[in-house]
């Protein structure tokens, strides 16, 4: 998605540094450019860069899921669905942060289906989250805390972002610190919990060190509060019709303001505490094994530090590297033959 989406804000930078340098008019109405080619540029990377920034963060939940449930992913096809539908629609929904410009109204509805559409696939990678909790067995670790923390808001980011796809709504909307909330329950909601959900979890592998869960949990639930108070308050000054990037703004929402505000230093307390985790657990953190987690997946399988060549042998797979709780069929074959055997034997 990245090799797609980010030329594109790269062509909108050189035309604009050409019209600036070279005094060409790619943007320059006044000679003949357009100002909408640079906004259609801009937002053909804009929209996609989310998805660049989230399918990682789902992608490592959906990973160590299965280790801390100790039960396969809900449907591993129905992931891999969800990640090629978002990639695939990503790139047709830029238009929808254009309804109010007045660029080509007659596209907004177009734009708005798309838009719509797009949440069905990532609907999917909640649905095999939600799916995959249910009935596991949970053993409740820092990295499993923190998917908790990741389908949560990305749940929330997903139902408020259907309001904003669609045209009516989007015209009381667009603009205000609706938008704002919406987009970092997106982005940092599922983003950067995720990415600590991915650092606990391979911080055993990268330093030979468990990380220090108390601390590490106190940093992450201190964010995750933090978090909620900054964005939930930030909703309320949308709905109340407070305008994003405005320096000065009404007295009517000075107490939504005062309260995100509190809530951004409780993030950045949060955040200073997991790091404190990392720092003191890299120096003297418990020592960890190869594979503490019990973990089927190759990378777990080497040791730690991992060796340059990471096996000295060439691994054979027999399984799939999710299947926690499904029968090993060779186990099987050989469980049939004995019980064949014993029952052999009994008879004579």
């Amino acid at each position: 998605m990245g090799l797609y989406a980010f030329p594109f804000y790269q062509y909108s930078q050189i035309l604009g540094l050409a019209d600036r340098v070279f005094s060409t008019s790619f943007f320059d109405p006044l000679n003949g450019g357009s100002v909408w080619l640079y906004e259609n540029l801009f937002w053909l990377l804009g929209h996609p860069e989310v998805y660049v920034i989230l399918i990682p963060s789902m992608a490592v939940a959906l990973e160590l899921m299965p280790v801390f449930l100790r039960k396969p992913l809900f449907s591993f096809n129905f992931a891999v669905a969800g990640i090629v539908g978002v990639v695939a629609l990503s790139g047709l929904v830029w238009a929808h942060h254009m309804y109010m410009t007045g660029w080509a109204p007659a596209a907004n509805y177009p734009f708005m289906l798309s838009t719509e559409l797009i949440s069905i696939p990532v609907g999917f990678l909640v649905l095999v989250a939600i799916g995959t909790f249910w009935r596991g067995t949970a053993w409740t670790r820092l990295p499993l805390m923190a998917v908790y923390a990741v389908v949560f808001n990305k749940m929330i980011g997903g139902v408020t972002g259907v309001y904003l796809s669609d045209v009516p709504a989007d015209q009381y909307f667009h603009g205000s610190m609706f938008v704002v909330a919406h987009f970092h329950f997106m982005l940092m909601g599922a983003g950067l919990f995720g990415a600590m959900a991915g650092i606990a979890f391979y911080f055993p592998k990268m330093t030979g060190r468990i990380l220090d869960e108390r601390i590490g949990s106190i940093g992450l639930w201190t964010a995750f509060i933090g978090f909620q108070i900054t964005f939930m308050s930030m909703f309320v000054a949308g709905l109340q019709g407070q305008p994003r990037r405005v320096l000065d703004f009404d007295d009517q929402f000075n107490l939504s303001n005062w309260i995100s505000t509190i809530g951004a230093y409780i993030i950045g307390i949060g955040m200073l505490i997991f790091l404190a985790a990392i720092i003191t657990s890299w120096r003297s953190g418990v020592i960890a094994s190869s594979n503490p987690w019990g973990s089927k997946s190759l990378e777990w399988q080497t040791a730690t530090p991992v060796p340059l060549e990471n096996f000295p042998v060439l691994p054979v797979v027999t399984e799939r590297p999710y299947d926690y709780g499904v029968p090993d069929p060779y186990v099987a074959e050989f469980d049939s033959m004995d019980e064949d055997l014993t029952e052999k034997a009994g008879t004579k």
